[in-house]
């Protein structure tokens, strides 16, 4: 027990790198001043440029699947057939490097909405999952070019893409299958959540879209 809380603990520091916030400083820029205010990648491509936005997008997503990945094989290496302790002690990992990046401890507790470092935690927990919340994502970019629909419509193709692997394609839903899609399910909300405002001003038509000079 006091293994796997020096995990969870281990990995929300790990989250709460903030790439974003040390790209702009780097550069002399406090990204919380400027564009949308958030450190995440978003908003250091708006800010910063290519250059910089893709590299705070690379770290993001990197943060969360090295460590997950590393946990997972620790544990056997295939997600599908773990009991509920194994799936419980992955899981707290997953949601201590969102909360890490979301809730940064070295920046007062605010930081990026999550979406990038969810992605690679994905990933590393089930290329299907993460394949289809990509393919989502990309999707809905080509269609409308805005960032935070996008990401809450991945939310969506993750939940079913993980009720099909974690269930539907056995047939059956174990007790872990179950765990595992509650703290998805959280997760999803903890993202919607953080993209409220996002929310109201796709509601207004006020929405910037990516690739727009506004």
């Amino acid at each position: 027990m006091v293994e796997h809380l020096l995990y969870i603990a281990a990995a929300y520091l790990i989250g709460s790198v903030p790439f974003g916030y040390i790209a702009g400083r780097l550069n002399g820029i406090d990204l919380r001043e400027h564009g949308s205010g958030n450190i995440g990648a978003t908003n250091a491509v708006r800010v910063l440029g290519k250059k910089w936005g893709i590299p705070v997008f690379a770290m993001d997503f990197l943060k969360g699947f090295l460590p997950l990945l590393y946990v997972k094989n620790q544990l056997g290496g295939d997600a599908t057939i773990f009991n509920p302790e194994q799936m419980g002690w992955m899981l707290g990992v997953f949601f201590a490097l969102i909360l890490g990046h979301t809730y940064t401890c070295f920046l007062g507790f605010k930081g990026g909405k999550g979406v990038a470092t969810t992605g690679g935690c994905l990933i590393a927990l089930s290329p299907i999952i993460g394949v289809s919340a990509l393919s989502a994502w990309i999707l809905s970019m080509i269609c409308t070019r805005y960032v935070s629909l996008s990401s809450m419509l991945a939310g969506v193709a993750m939940l079913l893409a993980a009720g099909y692997e974690y269930g539907v394609a056995d047939g059956a839903f174990s007790r872990a299958d179950y765990l595992l899609l509650l703290v998805l399910f959280i997760i999803f909300v903890l993202v919607v959540y953080l993209h409220r405002a996002n929310i109201v001003r796709l509601y207004r038509g006020t929405e910037p879209k990516a690739f727009s000079k506004k």
